[in-house]
Protein backbone atom coordinates (compact mmCIF):
# COMPACT_ATOMS: atom_id res chain seq x y z
CA UNK A 1 0.00 0.00 0.00
CA UNK A 2 1.45 3.27 -1.43
CA UNK A 3 1.27 6.38 1.30
CA UNK A 4 0.27 9.92 0.51
CA UNK A 5 3.04 12.61 0.89
CA UNK A 6 2.51 16.10 0.46
CA UNK A 7 4.81 19.40 0.12
CA UNK A 8 4.34 22.94 -1.18
CA UNK A 9 6.36 26.09 -1.26
CA UNK A 10 6.47 29.47 -2.57
CA UNK A 11 8.35 29.58 -6.24
CA UNK A 12 8.13 31.66 -9.50
CA UNK A 13 5.67 34.17 -7.96
CA UNK A 14 2.97 31.43 -6.67
CA UNK A 15 2.84 28.33 -4.98
CA UNK A 16 3.92 24.94 -5.89
CA UNK A 17 1.96 22.24 -4.65
CA UNK A 18 3.02 18.17 -4.75
CA UNK A 19 1.72 15.43 -3.89
CA UNK A 20 3.14 11.65 -4.26
CA UNK A 21 2.50 8.27 -3.42
CA UNK A 22 5.39 6.47 -2.27
CA UNK A 23 6.07 3.30 -0.49
CA UNK A 24 7.90 5.41 2.66
CA UNK A 25 8.78 9.45 3.89
CA UNK A 26 12.51 8.27 2.06
CA UNK A 27 11.22 7.57 -1.35
CA UNK A 28 8.94 10.27 -1.41
CA UNK A 29 11.19 12.82 -0.14
CA UNK A 30 13.72 11.61 -2.87
CA UNK A 31 11.24 12.53 -5.61
CA UNK A 32 10.45 15.67 -3.88
CA UNK A 33 13.90 16.52 -4.08
CA UNK A 34 14.26 15.51 -7.77
CA UNK A 35 11.50 17.56 -8.57
CA UNK A 36 12.47 20.95 -6.83
CA UNK A 37 16.01 20.78 -7.94
CA UNK A 38 14.72 21.36 -11.79
CA UNK A 39 12.75 23.62 -10.46
CA UNK A 40 15.63 25.39 -9.41
CA UNK A 41 17.94 24.86 -12.46
CA UNK A 42 15.26 25.86 -14.77
CA UNK A 43 13.96 29.20 -13.35
CA UNK A 44 17.40 31.49 -13.96
CA UNK A 45 16.96 29.78 -17.94
CA UNK A 46 13.57 30.50 -18.20
CA UNK A 47 12.67 34.16 -15.77
CA UNK A 48 11.76 36.47 -17.51
CA UNK A 49 11.09 38.76 -14.37
CA UNK A 50 15.00 38.29 -13.32
CA UNK A 51 17.36 40.64 -15.86
CA UNK A 52 20.10 38.07 -15.28
CA UNK A 53 18.37 34.76 -16.46
CA UNK A 54 18.82 33.21 -19.61
CA UNK A 55 16.00 34.72 -21.96
CA UNK A 56 16.50 38.41 -20.57
CA UNK A 57 20.51 38.04 -21.22
CA UNK A 58 19.27 36.95 -24.71
CA UNK A 59 16.74 40.11 -25.17
CA UNK A 60 19.42 42.46 -24.21
CA UNK A 61 21.66 41.15 -26.56
CA UNK A 62 20.01 42.55 -29.71
CA UNK A 63 22.29 42.03 -33.06
CA UNK A 64 24.27 39.28 -31.84
CA UNK A 65 24.48 35.43 -32.01
CA UNK A 66 23.75 33.72 -28.84
CA UNK A 67 24.56 30.76 -27.78
CA UNK A 68 21.96 29.79 -25.37
CA UNK A 69 21.05 26.07 -23.39
CA UNK A 70 19.29 23.07 -24.86
CA UNK A 71 15.86 24.12 -22.46
CA UNK A 72 15.97 27.75 -23.63
CA UNK A 73 16.34 26.90 -27.35
CA UNK A 74 13.77 24.30 -26.78
CA UNK A 75 10.83 26.50 -25.47
CA UNK A 76 11.78 28.91 -28.66
CA UNK A 77 11.28 25.58 -30.57
CA UNK A 78 7.53 24.95 -28.84
CA UNK A 79 6.30 29.06 -29.10
CA UNK A 80 6.93 28.80 -32.16
CA UNK A 81 5.01 26.00 -33.08
CA UNK A 82 2.13 27.08 -30.98
CA UNK A 83 2.86 30.75 -32.78
CA UNK A 84 1.88 28.84 -36.34
CA UNK A 85 -1.12 26.55 -35.65
CA UNK A 86 -2.62 29.29 -33.59
CA UNK A 87 -2.49 31.42 -36.60
CA UNK A 88 -0.55 34.32 -34.17
CA UNK A 89 -2.87 34.18 -31.41
CA UNK A 90 0.11 32.76 -29.40
CA UNK A 91 3.13 34.59 -29.78
CA UNK A 92 6.25 34.95 -28.05
CA UNK A 93 7.75 38.02 -29.53
CA UNK A 94 5.13 40.41 -28.16
CA UNK A 95 7.00 41.34 -24.63
CA UNK A 96 6.82 44.56 -25.46
CA UNK A 97 3.01 44.88 -25.88
CA UNK A 98 2.67 42.95 -22.88
CA UNK A 99 4.87 44.82 -20.93
CA UNK A 100 3.04 48.07 -22.65
CA UNK A 101 -0.48 47.33 -20.82
CA UNK A 102 1.20 45.66 -17.98
CA UNK A 103 2.49 49.47 -17.19
CA UNK A 104 -0.85 50.79 -18.41
CA UNK A 105 -2.94 48.98 -15.71
CA UNK A 106 -0.78 49.94 -13.22
CA UNK A 107 -1.14 53.36 -14.10
CA UNK A 108 -4.87 52.95 -15.15
CA UNK A 109 -4.34 54.76 -18.39
CA UNK A 110 -4.75 53.40 -21.55
CA UNK A 111 -1.68 53.67 -24.02
CA UNK A 112 -1.61 55.42 -26.89
CA UNK A 113 -1.76 54.80 -30.33
CA UNK A 114 1.40 55.55 -31.26
CA UNK A 115 2.76 53.74 -28.22
CA UNK A 116 1.16 50.56 -29.24
CA UNK A 117 2.22 51.19 -33.25
CA UNK A 118 5.70 51.18 -31.72
CA UNK A 119 5.09 48.14 -29.26
CA UNK A 120 3.90 46.22 -32.36
CA UNK A 121 6.50 47.04 -34.38
CA UNK A 122 9.34 45.80 -31.99
CA UNK A 123 7.63 42.22 -32.20
CA UNK A 124 7.22 39.19 -34.89
CA UNK A 125 9.10 36.33 -35.21
CA UNK A 126 10.61 37.57 -38.87
CA UNK A 127 12.91 39.35 -36.29
CA UNK A 128 14.11 36.26 -34.73
CA UNK A 129 16.99 33.71 -36.03
CA UNK A 130 17.33 30.38 -34.19
CA UNK A 131 20.13 27.14 -35.15
CA UNK A 132 20.66 24.23 -34.15
CA UNK A 133 24.87 22.82 -35.34
CA UNK A 134 25.60 19.66 -34.67
CA UNK A 135 29.03 18.41 -34.38
CA UNK A 136 30.72 16.62 -37.03
CA UNK A 137 30.06 13.10 -35.14
CA UNK A 138 26.61 14.18 -35.01
CA UNK A 139 26.86 13.31 -31.09
CA UNK A 140 26.67 16.72 -29.63
CA UNK A 141 24.62 19.76 -30.58
CA UNK A 142 25.17 23.94 -29.90
CA UNK A 143 21.78 25.59 -29.89
CA UNK A 144 21.94 29.93 -31.18
CA UNK A 145 19.73 32.64 -31.47
CA UNK A 146 19.53 36.23 -32.45
CA UNK A 147 16.92 39.11 -32.22
CA UNK A 148 17.83 41.42 -34.82
CA UNK A 149 15.07 44.16 -33.75
CA UNK A 150 15.73 46.87 -31.28
CA UNK A 151 13.19 46.58 -28.37
CA UNK A 152 12.04 42.97 -29.01
CA UNK A 153 11.10 40.95 -26.05
CA UNK A 154 11.21 37.36 -26.04
CA UNK A 155 8.35 36.63 -23.49
CA UNK A 156 8.13 33.02 -22.32
CA UNK A 157 6.00 33.27 -19.09
CA UNK A 158 2.41 31.34 -21.00
CA UNK A 159 4.71 28.54 -22.12
CA UNK A 160 7.63 28.54 -19.53
CA UNK A 161 5.96 26.88 -16.53
CA UNK A 162 4.22 23.84 -18.56
CA UNK A 163 7.75 23.37 -19.85
CA UNK A 164 9.66 23.51 -16.43
CA UNK A 165 6.56 20.89 -14.89
CA UNK A 166 7.52 18.47 -18.06
CA UNK A 167 11.02 18.49 -17.40
CA UNK A 168 11.01 17.79 -13.28
CA UNK A 169 8.12 15.21 -13.88
CA UNK A 170 10.11 13.39 -16.53
CA UNK A 171 12.74 13.36 -14.01
CA UNK A 172 10.70 11.97 -11.36
CA UNK A 173 8.91 9.13 -13.30
CA UNK A 174 12.74 8.31 -14.30
CA UNK A 175 13.42 7.54 -10.66
CA UNK A 176 9.96 5.25 -10.29
CA UNK A 177 7.61 7.76 -9.44
CA UNK A 178 4.25 7.11 -10.98
CA UNK A 179 1.40 8.51 -9.01
CA UNK A 180 1.62 12.42 -8.44
CA UNK A 181 0.14 15.44 -8.66
CA UNK A 182 2.07 18.80 -9.46
CA UNK A 183 0.61 22.05 -9.55
CA UNK A 184 2.16 25.27 -9.87
CA UNK A 185 -0.15 28.49 -9.68
CA UNK A 186 -2.75 26.56 -11.77
CA UNK A 187 -0.59 24.23 -14.13
CA UNK A 188 -1.28 20.86 -13.40
CA UNK A 189 -0.24 17.70 -13.98
CA UNK A 190 -1.09 14.41 -12.84
CA UNK A 191 -0.02 10.94 -13.20
CA UNK A 192 -1.18 7.84 -12.21
CA UNK A 193 -4.98 7.40 -10.15
CA UNK A 194 -4.18 6.84 -6.21
CA UNK A 195 -4.59 3.24 -5.63
CA UNK A 196 -7.65 3.62 -3.98
CA UNK A 197 -9.07 5.95 -6.48
CA UNK A 198 -10.51 6.17 -10.15
CA UNK A 199 -8.71 9.35 -10.73
CA UNK A 200 -7.25 12.70 -9.17
CA UNK A 201 -10.38 14.70 -8.30
CA UNK A 202 -9.75 18.08 -9.77
CA UNK A 203 -12.57 21.36 -10.03
CA UNK A 204 -12.95 23.88 -12.52
CA UNK A 205 -13.86 27.18 -11.38
CA UNK A 206 -16.47 29.44 -12.54
CA UNK A 207 -15.51 33.05 -13.46
CA UNK A 208 -16.25 35.20 -10.40
CA UNK A 209 -13.68 34.77 -7.26
CA UNK A 210 -16.24 33.89 -5.40
CA UNK A 211 -18.39 31.43 -8.08
CA UNK A 212 -18.63 28.08 -7.10
CA UNK A 213 -16.57 25.02 -9.03
CA UNK A 214 -18.87 24.39 -12.59
CA UNK A 215 -17.93 21.02 -12.78
CA UNK A 216 -15.83 18.17 -11.16
CA UNK A 217 -12.96 16.24 -13.72
CA UNK A 218 -11.63 12.50 -12.47
CA UNK A 219 -8.18 12.90 -14.40
CA UNK A 220 -5.14 10.22 -14.64
CA UNK A 221 -1.82 11.19 -16.62
CA UNK A 222 -2.54 14.29 -18.43
CA UNK A 223 -1.95 17.90 -17.78
CA UNK A 224 -4.40 21.17 -17.55
CA UNK A 225 -3.91 24.58 -17.46
CA UNK A 226 -6.66 27.26 -16.71
CA UNK A 227 -5.96 30.66 -18.04
CA UNK A 228 -8.45 33.41 -16.53
CA UNK A 229 -8.74 37.03 -15.02
CA UNK A 230 -10.91 36.40 -12.40
CA UNK A 231 -8.47 37.90 -10.14
CA UNK A 232 -6.54 39.52 -13.21
CA UNK A 233 -8.89 42.30 -14.65
CA UNK A 234 -8.37 46.26 -14.37
CA UNK A 235 -10.91 48.71 -14.51
CA UNK A 236 -9.68 51.94 -16.31
CA UNK A 237 -12.45 54.48 -17.59
CA UNK A 238 -15.16 51.77 -16.75
CA UNK A 239 -13.91 48.78 -18.86
CA UNK A 240 -12.38 45.93 -17.95
CA UNK A 241 -9.17 45.12 -19.52
CA UNK A 242 -8.02 41.80 -18.78
CA UNK A 243 -4.15 40.86 -18.28
CA UNK A 244 -4.20 38.84 -21.20
CA UNK A 245 -3.37 40.10 -24.34
CA UNK A 246 -4.46 39.33 -27.79
CA UNK A 247 -0.69 39.70 -29.45
CA UNK A 248 -2.50 40.26 -33.20
CA UNK A 249 -3.86 43.33 -32.20
CA UNK A 250 -2.10 44.82 -29.39
CA UNK A 251 -5.08 44.72 -27.64
CA UNK A 252 -6.14 43.29 -24.05
CA UNK A 253 -8.99 41.13 -24.00
CA UNK A 254 -12.24 43.02 -22.20
CA UNK A 255 -14.78 40.99 -20.21
CA UNK A 256 -13.54 38.36 -18.26
CA UNK A 257 -12.70 34.63 -19.76
CA UNK A 258 -11.74 31.42 -18.61
CA UNK A 259 -10.31 28.34 -20.37
CA UNK A 260 -9.20 25.35 -19.04
CA UNK A 261 -6.87 22.91 -21.23
CA UNK A 262 -6.65 19.66 -21.05
CA UNK A 263 -3.61 17.91 -23.07
CA UNK A 264 -0.63 15.31 -22.34
CA UNK A 265 1.89 17.35 -21.85
CA UNK A 266 1.22 20.80 -19.30
CA UNK A 267 3.75 22.53 -22.06
CA UNK A 268 0.85 22.14 -24.13
CA UNK A 269 -2.34 22.62 -21.69
CA UNK A 270 0.13 25.85 -20.89
CA UNK A 271 -0.36 27.77 -23.99
CA UNK A 272 -3.10 26.36 -25.43
CA UNK A 273 -4.99 27.93 -22.24
CA UNK A 274 -4.05 31.17 -22.90
CA UNK A 275 -4.67 30.44 -27.36
CA UNK A 276 -8.26 29.33 -26.71
CA UNK A 277 -8.79 32.45 -24.17
CA UNK A 278 -7.63 35.04 -26.92
CA UNK A 279 -9.35 32.66 -29.61
CA UNK A 280 -12.27 33.49 -28.03
CA UNK A 281 -15.84 30.99 -28.23
CA UNK A 282 -16.30 31.43 -32.01
CA UNK A 283 -12.40 30.85 -33.41
CA UNK A 284 -11.80 28.25 -30.62
CA UNK A 285 -14.52 26.10 -31.22
CA UNK A 286 -13.25 26.38 -35.28
CA UNK A 287 -9.99 25.61 -34.80
CA UNK A 288 -9.97 23.41 -31.55
CA UNK A 289 -9.13 20.53 -34.15
CA UNK A 290 -6.01 21.32 -35.09
CA UNK A 291 -4.23 22.65 -31.39
CA UNK A 292 -3.82 18.70 -30.84
CA UNK A 293 -4.76 18.84 -27.33
CA UNK A 294 -7.50 16.69 -25.55
CA UNK A 295 -10.56 18.89 -24.48
CA UNK A 296 -10.61 22.33 -23.52
CA UNK A 297 -13.47 23.94 -21.17
CA UNK A 298 -14.37 27.79 -21.80
CA UNK A 299 -16.35 30.61 -19.87
CA UNK A 300 -16.77 34.00 -21.36
CA UNK A 301 -19.11 37.04 -20.69
CA UNK A 302 -20.19 39.76 -22.64
CA UNK A 303 -17.78 42.68 -22.21
CA UNK A 304 -20.57 44.85 -22.20
CA UNK A 305 -22.20 43.28 -18.88
CA UNK A 306 -19.25 41.63 -17.25
CA UNK A 307 -19.13 43.70 -14.60
CA UNK A 308 -22.87 43.31 -13.28
CA UNK A 309 -23.63 41.01 -10.67
CA UNK A 310 -25.21 37.18 -11.99
CA UNK A 311 -23.86 38.13 -15.38
CA UNK A 312 -24.73 35.62 -18.20
CA UNK A 313 -21.69 33.45 -19.33
CA UNK A 314 -21.37 31.40 -22.54
CA UNK A 315 -19.99 28.28 -21.90
CA UNK A 316 -18.48 25.45 -24.36
CA UNK A 317 -16.56 22.07 -24.08
CA UNK A 318 -14.93 20.83 -26.42
CA UNK A 319 -13.21 17.44 -27.15
CA UNK A 320 -11.63 15.56 -30.05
Amino acid sequence: MMDRYEYSTPTMGTILKLVVYAQDEREAQGWIDICLQEIERLMPILNNYTAKSEISVLNARCGVATIVSEDLYKVIEHSHRWYEISGGAFDITCGAVFELWRQSRKALRVPSESQQRQAMESSGWQHVEWTQNKSVDGLTSTYQVMVDRPGLVLDVSGIATGYIIDSAIEKMTRAGCKSFLIDIGGDIRIGDAPEDKSGWIVQIGGLGKDSPPIMQLSLANCSLTTSGDRNQSTRIDGVSYSHLVDPRRARPLLGHQSCTAISSKATDADAAATTLSVMGMRDSSKFFDRLGIDQAILLFSDPLVAEQKDAPVSFVRLSL
